[in-house]
């Protein structure tokens, strides 16, 4: 309709992948990065998630369209299939004639297959777009998919692409089999402001074919506040601008257009929530209505109801608030450690939070963040990377690398301050620049008191003391916290572990003072609630097995004073044998 007014070849905001209108946000390079790099190494299982309109179906696309000519691919969109119709849809997908439905021989011949491409010098792989739709029975379909494999590799890589919910779904104590399995996970972020505006610009651009300044820069800073940087959104913000700025007979998008354009689209929502603002405001005139005539009444009767001011004496009662976190049971609660408490340090200045971070250089920051972190560790002057590690180019894989080099491991998650403060340990947190809108990691290594971060300021040992409050607008919920694993074992401690991982727990638990663990190779009942307790005096997920979260926790009970942490622990009697 408005194509002609202001000369484009086609609509720049129409909802459809189109790769000439392709335009890679920062999270959106880093995880195709982590798709290539999966690609390369063979990597069995890789996650990728986004929000809901964040682009994760166009990045599935154009990677796809520019896999190496020797990797072959299925791409499955439509995943709310059984494990059969999935086989089916595979050797669809892949070419290979269907001869018999049966699981077994829908396996058998797609074993087949991968064998003669790996011969081939070809390798195969599955993506599954809106993978958060996969049944459970589909899921074990895949990890016994995953099986397939010779003694030097898999024979078929396999990429789940879904909504966060997908990561619930194999965070399950059911999925846990699967959940180990995957050697990669990455998460997509929405654009930032300024990636909004050169999203914008970009399209504009590429319809008009020519450089074109169509939305004022006030106008996309509305569109950005409306659509937080999700390019779906972002797409039906502007269309619906173009459509207004039309009808107005208007050739620039002014921040007035994009008003009347947000209004249009919030309509329904609008007119919900006056319609819940209705009944909020009747229901408090009804109330008040209803408080009058009981007190009248009360008046009338001559009778002063006992919650009116003096109606009876007020009998003062010590209410106690500091209820234990961990109830009465098997393991007595007095067994665990002591919290944390805050350690002051008067001899770090407290600095403004835009200040330091408008100054650091935005290109070393994850280096920057690392090498004090590792330091900590360590404890020896700041680490200095090899030109090979500084040349990684996703961050999660510059961090796993260089963590390794120096037996230390990273944890990636997504979260905030409170996250970083329940693991006490030195982390990096991600944070976006307030000038430039740039991406960068900071180094946490220090809390003075429980408003205030210890960080480095930058390339040099200056310490700072940070306000959080002020800290957390500029956090994109990036969380990298490094610690070691003593235990000798990948994945989630349980029942099903070998004995050695077994074991390697109850010792830990007994060297933290729970004397009443046994040492026989069996995870049992007393192991499992002793574990489930410290879950819940830190907040974790109580489900009694060692997942990384909890091996990090008992790894910081156990070591107390001999590895870094963010706080210091009130000094108590040693733990008796309990």
């Amino acid at each position: 309709m408005y194509n002609g007014f202001f000369g484009f070849r086609e609509k720049p905001f129409k909802l459809v992948p189109n790769p000439e209108f392709l335009f890679l946000g920062r999270s959106h390079e880093e995880a195709l990065a982590h798709l290539t790099y999966a690609v390369s190494q063979g990597d069995g299982f890789v996650e990728i998630t986004g929000e809901v309109g964040t682009g994760k179906t166009t990045l599935c696309r154009v990677f796809l369209e520019n896999l190496d000519k020797d990797v072959e691919a299925a791409f499955i969109f439509n995943p709310k299939l059984d494990s059969v119709q999935l086989l089916k849809a595979i050797h669809i997908e892949l070419s290979i004639p269907i001869v018999d439905e049966d699981p077994v021989s829908l396996t058998n011949t797609l074993n087949e297959f991968l064998l003669q491409k790996k011969a081939q010098g070809k390798s195969v792989l599955l993506l599954i777009d809106e993978a958060q739709n996969l049944g459970r029975e589909t899921l074990e379909q895949l990890r016994l998919l995953s099986n397939l494999e010779t003694t030097r590799s898999k024979l078929l890589q396999i990429i789940l692409v879904g909504q966060p919910e997908l990561c619930d779904i194999l965070d399950a104590y059911e999925m846990r089999q699967l959940r180990q399995r995957i050697n990669l996970s990455c998460h997509i972020l929405p654009l930032t402001r300024k990636e909004t505006h050169d999203y914008i610009s970009h399209r504009v651009n590429v319809a008009s074919q020519k450089p074109e300044t169509l939305f004022t820069a006030r106008a996309v800073d509305l569109i950005y506040a409306y659509s937080r940087g999700i390019p779906r959104l972002i797409n039906i913000a502007c269309d619906r601008s173009l459509l207004s700025a039309y009808s107005l007979d208007r050739k620039k998008v002014t921040p007035h257009i994009i008003r009347i354009a947000i209004r249009e689209l919030d309509t329904r929502k609008a007119a919900r929530a006056g319609y819940g603002s209705f009944f909020r405001k009747t229901a408090g005139i009804v109330f008040s209505l209803l408080l009058v005539a009981v007190l009248l009444l009360a008046m009338i009767k001559g009778i002063r109801p006992g919650w009116l001011p003096g109606s009876h004496p007020v009998n003062h009662i010590a209410v106690k608030t500091d209820i234990p976190e961990i109830a009465e049971d098997p393991v007595p609660s007095n067994s665990l450690p002591p919290e944390p408490v805050s350690s002051p340090s008067p001899v770090i200045e407290k600095a403004e939070v835009k200040k330091i971070l408008s100054g650091m250089n935005m290109a070393t920051t994850r280096e920057n963040a690392l090498a004090h972190v590792l330091s900590q560790w360590d404890r020896q002057s700041l680490i200095q990377f090899d030109s090979f590690t500084k040349e990684i180019g996703a961050d999660p894989y510059f961090f796993k690398i260089a963590a390794e080099q120096h037996n230390l491991e990273i944890l990636q998650v997504k979260g905030g301050l409170d996250l970083v403060k329940k693991f006490n340990l030195p982390a990096i947190l991600g944070f976006t620049s307030p000038d430039q809108n740039e991406k960068g990691y900071l180094a946490i290594v220090g809390i003075s008191t429980d408003t205030e971060f210890v960080v480095f300021s930058g390339s040099g040992n200056e310490k700072v003391r940070l306000d959080t409050d002020e800290l957390m607008p500029f956090l994109n919920g990036d969380v990298y916290i490094v610690w070691k694993n003593v235990f000798g074992a990948v994945g989630t401690i349980s029942e099903t572990s070998p004995i050695a991982s077994v074991v390697s727990v109850k010792l830990l638990l007994r060297q933290i003072g729970l004397a009443s663990i046994d040492s026989t190779p069996v995870y049992d009942h007393a192991v499992k609630e002793a574990v489930k307790k410290i879950q819940a005096k830190h907040g974790l997920t109580e489900d009694g097995l060692v997942g990384r979260m909890t091996k990090i926790i008992l790894l910081r009970e156990k070591e107390q004073g001999s590895i870094p942490c963010l706080t210091e622990y009130a000094l108590s009697d040693p733990l008796k044998g309990n």
